[in-house]
């Protein structure tokens, strides 16, 4: 920091400048996130309400009772019988929470997640001195229930499942992971941060979805994340418990607060009250019906571009998508060098285990998706040709 500051248009003059380098999800070049452009309302309520601070409750009274509002709308959607959970900082904290929860109410150490669980659930093994057991999955990524089955034992604290995987969106059998949650005595923890927000709405528009969360008696603990296909800005993650008592063994009583003493469960103490109106406003303003509209043109995109796909020589779908994310594996050529030729021509794509992943948000538009594969088509040729020689 230097001594004298700088003129506030000199500022944010130096500001514009040095962000040209980021990308945009206006320009609909990110086709590698999970995450996506903030709802217009969302912005103008998180902006509006930055000086909110779920860490001191008794301040913002108003503020933590429409985060509670907000925690049981996701919590209905969801077939949760409680409120129990709150807008946390992200998918990652969110699976802290479940873990630190299944840890201290069960007095195990073990915890069982499958190889396409994010990374968030190693790191959180890590931080909370838990052995973490990988169990394997098969070609679609859909976890083996016998293995983990053979896996558990009576050290085990929680079983993961994953209801829309970071490569290619697949869901778990999660409810015969909730059988074997409950003969075991285990917690089930869902890792919905990206499927929470598009399964219902997938079920309601017709498609087949098997049950995935709080209707199958063995799931304890959900993460489902608004920042992502909820299309509120970040941070707003999501965790959600079966009961209260769940969340006891967390519970820190802060005595010192400005507004009076109060009782806090998540990682964070500061929170930022910001992110929970926004989340509030988003589900109040859309509603079902919107979110519907939402789902039903990111699956149509989808769709187009997976039959489009499978038209192109070379490429194939590693499998049918099960929701917006579409993997894509090429004959005789490495998906890293055809994601850095993507990414040449301005692309943001990710590679996972050997493909190409596009996940279609609801930043995309026809004319993204119709440009992006016109310039697939050129890299393939030219790959092809270098390969070939």
């Amino acid at each position: 920091m230097e001594e004298a500051g700088v003129e506030e248009a000199k500022v944010l003059a130096e500001l514009r400048e040095a962000l040209r380098e980021d990308f945009t999800y206006s320009s609909g070049r990110i086709l590698g996130s999970m995450c996506t452009k903030p709802h217009r309302l969302a912005k103008m309520v998180f902006c509006r309400y930055l000086e909110k601070n779920l860490g001191d409750p008794g301040l913002f009274k108003a503020t933590a009772r429409l985060e509670r509002e907000a925690v049981a709308m996701l919590a209905k959607l969801l077939s949760c019988p409680s409120d129990a959970g709150f807008i946390v900082s992200g998918g990652s904290e969110a699976n802290l929470l479940a873990l630190w929860s299944a840890r201290e109410g069960t007095g195990r150490r073990k915890v069982v997640a499958p190889a396409t669980a994010h990374a968030s659930i190693a790191r959180a093994a890590s931080v909370l001195k838990m052995e973490l057991v990988e169990a394997p999955v098969n070609e679609e990524d859909v976890v083996d229930v016998g293995a983990v089955e053979r896996l558990v034992d009576e050290d085990v604290a929680a079983v993961v499942g994953v209801a829309g995987s970071t490569s290619l969106g697949s869901v778990d059998p999660i409810a015969e992971l909730s059988e074997v949650a409950l003969r075991c005595g285990a917690r089930l923890h869902v890792d919905a941060a990206f499927g929470g927000l598009v399964l219902p709405f997938l079920r309601e528009l017709g498609y087949p979805v098997p049950d995935f969360d709080f209707k199958l008696p063995g799931v304890s603990s959900m993460t489902v994340d608004p920042h992502k296909m909820g299309m509120a800005p970040i941070p707003a993650g999501g965790i959600l418990f079966r009961s209260w008592s769940l969340l006891e063994p967390l519970a820190a009583h802060l005595p010192y607060l400005s507004g009076g003493p109060a009782t806090l469960f998540t990682v964070t103490g500061t929170r930022p009250g910001a992110s929970a109106l926004a989340v509030w406003a988003l589900f109040k303003h859309l509603g079902r019906q919107g979110y519907r509209r939402v789902v039903a043109r990111c699956m149509e995109l989808t769709e187009l571009l997976a039959s489009e796909v499978e038209r192109l020589p070379g490429a194939r779908l590693v499998r049918r998508p099960v929701m917006n994310v579409v993997g894509i594996a090429f004959e005789g050529l490495p998906a890293e060098r055809v994601a850095s030729k993507l990414r040449e021509l301005g692309w943001a794509v990710s590679t996972v285990r050997g493909f190409v992943r596009v996940v279609v948000m609801p930043h995309v538009k026809l004319s993204h998706v119709s440009l992006f594969l016109r310039d697939l088509r050129t890299v393939l040729r030219e790959l092809h040709g270098h390969y070939s020689r």
